[in-house]
């Protein structure tokens, strides 16, 4: 038994030497590794490219990448504050595009901004900005601050509290988040989350959508100026409802519901045990609650 386990072992031993090279080779080169206490404080600056963090169990930093020679990476600080990225240009020459993958301890307070470049994070929490770049979060967090001008951003967290906004990019909050504040300007906001308790969803002129059952006690608050507000609910949902526009339309599917209070621009009404309270007002974009 012994003879056939070593062979088995020494196979299973090569087999993980194979995929982590294999990994290592996939992320690039090693720019930089060192140690770190649990919960570092790190910031990450570039511009084009890409930057995509990994939080990890290990008490170290390790930084692969491709960086083209004609740019300069620095990394800077000691095991509990640092900073690293690729310095930016003083003159109005383009940059070229950068390639960085991040490994750090799951605690650390990250900020992390980037011009172009998108972001990709995974068990990190902090603060991400871009210009311009698409988010995509995905994961643990302890706390989730986000936002793009005119990129895409896409939550699917599981965190206690998140703050997103994009400006002209979509914007889609998923995964199990319990505190939400999320915003566009034009884009399209979309919700899709079960675990929400406390939500403030906004626009300016992009569609609102909303699609699920809001939990017991919850308390959600949808506002719009231009765009419409599309609440997407199952037919066992249990919520009271006041629905305002100043001009815009108001359309109720729940029609077997007879209306608590109604006027030409407002509608209130319970459905089930009208457990969660939901508030949506517009200007001048429509309402509409729709069943699934």
């Amino acid at each position: 038994m012994r003879k056939l386990f070593l062979p088995a072992a020494v196979a299973l031993a090569c087999w993980a030497s194979t995929v982590a090279a294999q990994s290592a080779a996939a992320d690039g080169p090693l720019l930089r590794a060192r140690h770190v206490v649990p919960a570092p404080q790190v910031k990450v600056f570039t511009t084009a490219g890409s930057v995509r963090l990994v939080g990890w169990d290990a008490d170290s930093i390790v930084v692969r990448g491709r960086v083209p020679r004609s740019e300069q990476f620095y990394f800077a600080g000691n095991d509990s504050s640092m900073k690293l990225g690729i310095d930016e240009h003083v003159d109005n020459r383009a940059m070229p595009r950068c390639d960085l993958v991040i490994y750090l301890p799951r605690r650390s307070r990250v900020s992390l901004k980037t011009v172009t470049a998108d972001i990709a994070a995974r068990d990190v929490s902090g603060w991400f900005y871009t210009v311009s770049g698409a988010v995509r979060l995905t994961g643990s967090a302890t706390t989730i601050d986000v936002q793009s001008m005119s990129g895409n951003v896409d939550v699917d967290v599981t965190t206690p509290w998140v703050h997103a906004r994009t400006g002209d990019g979509n914007l889609l909050v998923r995964g199990e988040p319990q505190d939400v504040d999320a915003s566009t300007i034009g884009g399209t906001l979309s919700i899709a989350s079960p675990t929400i308790l406390r939500g403030q969803f906004g626009s300016v002129s992009g569609d609102v959508h909303y699609a699920g059952s809001p939990s017991a006690g919850a308390i959600f608050d949808f506002s719009n100026h231009s765009g419409a507000i599309d609440l997407l609910l199952p037919r066992s949902v249990s919520g009271v409802f006041t629905l305002s526009s100043i001009v815009g339309a108001i359309e109720n599917g729940f029609s077997n519901i007879r209306p608590i209070a109604s006027t030409p621009h407002s509608v209130r009404l319970s459905l089930g045990r009208g457990r969660a309270q939901v508030a949506a007002r517009t200007f001048k974009g429509a309402i509409r609650l729709r069943p699934q």
